[in-house]
């Protein structure tokens, strides 16, 4: 059977064994950055996105991106911090409720959107430049959330309880009819997946929502509730249009959504919407590009149709070969190549070797489509995207055999004896103390301190045996995946008072803090929870750190490290859009001769050790737990801190 670019994605979407194995690589941020920057390559200068595609024989999908510094544009995503706006791959208009008074105040990059409802005003806050097209950003980054205090739950409530939503089948109609049979027009329906996880992606900032889940549930119940409706008519509507296949939820993560929260939040409102899609003869896609190994089997068993956009090893702790054993009687696997792959600080050998094994891990290929996870960075090697298009259609013939593959053993869980490292047997002097922190007691914890502090323990011991042993042990647990974010939060913001009471004893009995880290998200980079993570436990565990928050310019860092003077900088990286920054300020803090007595450490999904090495960091840290360890070895070498 001959097949076009549109059928054979979407048979093999639906299970069949086609003639090859589709290559569909999302273009969208490459092109957004290259042809801003005018970098693309010199044979497709000025050339459209879908030309590059047509005319390498490659598939697409998804929306061809806009250039938002046109104002024309703008309004589009101007309700981009509601999660409210627009682009070609969608099928309906949300309306604003009548009484809502909505007042718009732009300056430079931010825009301010105030929404004015009968029980209260709310607001947000987006950034867009120049910078972040450069990066391939493709919407508007929110820094100020809709959600700050639980006073504001109420006002967000009324404004999504009384939102409607009108079908716009033109718009989504003439897109699709555009791209023809050179590659499949996927709707998207709703980024997020539940109105819980409408709350954590968008309206509250992703730290505060996990001490919201604990402190304030009500409030966060009673918003979810007004939003379900919401999400209800954009369903109905999407069982309605045209499209074949419909995006449903996105960036799952096996920390950030966690096993029991999505269990309960998420995986019903995922079958719920799999079964409506299926009976009106669509196919359910949700993109799972985080890390998923805690989530293997919620995911698996949650009805969708498509895992798009799946980032294994060496970017995550999943292979391919693991998803594909996993997932593949289920789902249809939609990607599988990791950005990093594509950079050009990936050897070559590498790249054709991580190819290699790509073809024996998914035999026989049957709900396989090959693609780039997340996307395809603007740094990417274009000859790589063509060398993979190559090796497609000369070694993608269906069926794959898979030879001799064995994949790489998946890491293994700590075992029990290793849960709490180097603690010894528990002291009951301290018992309370470290309760309050395993339990994030906050209210509990400053009463135990001074009760300790009133019978004469030494307030280092309590830093050291109470507090900083006990926060150890819950990150220690975090690593190995028997505790999750919330449960660390809280232990945080517990051990943050504590240090607080002993914060003016440590300093008159003469204990120095243990360093100075300077830390921040480089610049086009707006993510932070990993970040906020590494920040509090570090001073939990009696650094002092100085943050400089997300979307860090070079320049204030170089500023910084010469006022603050750290021990350590940290670099945190998301995307790998923005991973390259870190070599430039490397090489910035060696040209001014910053580096002195200053180690420099690097972490974020796409980083790696091998990355670290390569730019000239001192170390990589995979998660909050490990970049504690780092920082403590690091500091160590310091003769003054040494000891």
């Amino acid at each position: 059977m001959e097949y076009t670019q549109k059928a054979r994605v979407l048979a093999a979407l639906r299970g069949e064994l086609v003639d090859r194995l589709p290559y569909v690589p999302r273009l969208d941020l490459w092109y957004l950055a290259n042809s801003t920057a005018g970098t693309l390559p010199s044979q497709y200068a000025g050339a459209a996105m879908n030309e590059i595609a047509r005319a390498e024989g490659w598939a697409f999908h998804h929306r061809f991106c806009d250039n938002q510094l046109d104002p024309a544009l703008r309004p589009l995503y101007l309700h981009r911090g509601i999660n409210v706006f627009y682009s070609r791959d969608t099928v309906f208009d949300v309306i604003l409720p009548r009484d809502v008074e909505v007042q718009v105040h732009r300056d430079g990059a931010r825009t301010r959107v105030a929404y004015h409802t009968p029980l209260g005003t709310v607001s947000t806050i987006t950034h867009y430049d120049a910078d972040s097209q450069r990066h391939g950003i493709t919407s508007p980054a929110v820094v100020e959330h809709l959600i700050k205090s639980p006073r504001d739950y109420a006002p967000a409530g009324y404004l999504f309880e009384h939102m409607d939503v009108a079908p716009n089948f033109a718009r989504f109609a003439s897109w699709a009819d555009a791209m023809g049979d050179d590659g499949l027009a996927i709707c998207v329906g709703c980024y997020v997946a539940s109105p819980f996880h409408w709350i954590q992606h968008d309206l509250v900032d992703a730290t505060l929502f996990f001490l919201h889940y604990t402190d304030h549930r009500a409030e966060m119940d009673a918003l979810a509730e007004r939003i379900a409706p919401l999400q209800e008519k954009m369903l109905r509507i999407l069982c309605d249009s045209p499209a074949e296949v419909v995006w449903w939820g996105a960036n799952f993560d096996d920390m950030i959504t966690f096993p029991p929260y999505f269990a309960q939040h998420i995986q019903p409102w995922l079958r719920k919407v799999a079964d409506r899609l299926r009976a009106a003869g669509k196919l359910m896609l949700s993109h799972t590009d985080g890390e998923n190994r805690g989530l293997m089997d919620l995911i698996r068993d949650s009805g969708i149709d498509i895992a798009e956009s799946i980032c294994p090893a060496p970017m995550t702790q999943v292979s391919l070969a693991e998803y594909y054993r996993h997932w593949g009687d289920r789902l249809t696997l939609y990607g599988g190549i990791p950005s990093t792959v594509l950079m050009p600080g990936t050897a070559e050998a590498d790249f054709e070797a991580y190819m290699d094994e790509l073809f024996r891990a998914v035999a026989p290929g049957r709900r396989m489509v090959i693609g780039v996870a997340d996307e395809v960075p603007p740094s990417a090697v274009f000859s790589r995207l063509q060398r993979i298009g190559e090796r497609v259609e000369r070694e993608g013939r269906l069926p794959l055999q898979a030879g001799a593959f064995r994949p790489a053993p998946s890491p293994q869980a700590p075992s029990e004896a290793a849960a709490e490292p180097g603690v010894g047997a528990p002291d009951s002097t301290y018992e309370a103390v470290r309760g309050d922190v395993f339990k994030g007691r906050h209210r509990d914890i400053e009463r135990h301190v001074r009760e300790l502090l009133d019978r004469g323990v030494s307030p280092a011991s309590i830093l050291e045996h109470g507090l900083i042993d006990a926060i150890t042990i819950v990150g220690d647990r975090m690593a190995e995946g028997t505790a999750f974010i919330p449960e660390v939060l809280l232990a945080a913001r517990a051990m943050t008072v504590a240090v607080g009471v002993l914060a003016p004893h440590l300093a008159a009995s003469g204990e120095q803090q243990r360093g100075r880290v300077l830390i921040g998200t480089v610049t086009g980079d707006m993510h932070d929870i990993g970040k906020n993570l590494v920040v509090t436990m570090l001073r939990g565990v009696g650094f002092e750190v100085r943050d400089l928050g997300v979307n860090v310019a070079r320049q204030t860092f170089y500023e910084q490290m010469q006022e603050f003077e750290p021990h350590v900088l940290a670099l945190s990286s998301l995307l790998t859009t923005t991973m390259m920054e870190m070599p430039a300020i490397v090489v910035g803090m060696n040209e001014r001769r910053l580096r002195g007595q200053c180690k420099i450490i690097v972490g974020g999904a796409p980083v790696s050790e091998q990355f670290a090495l390569q730019i000239g960091a001192d170390g990589y840290a995979p998660n909050a737990v490990e970049a504690v360890r780092l920082v403590k070895r690091l500091v160590q070498a310091v003769p003054t801190l040494a000891g």
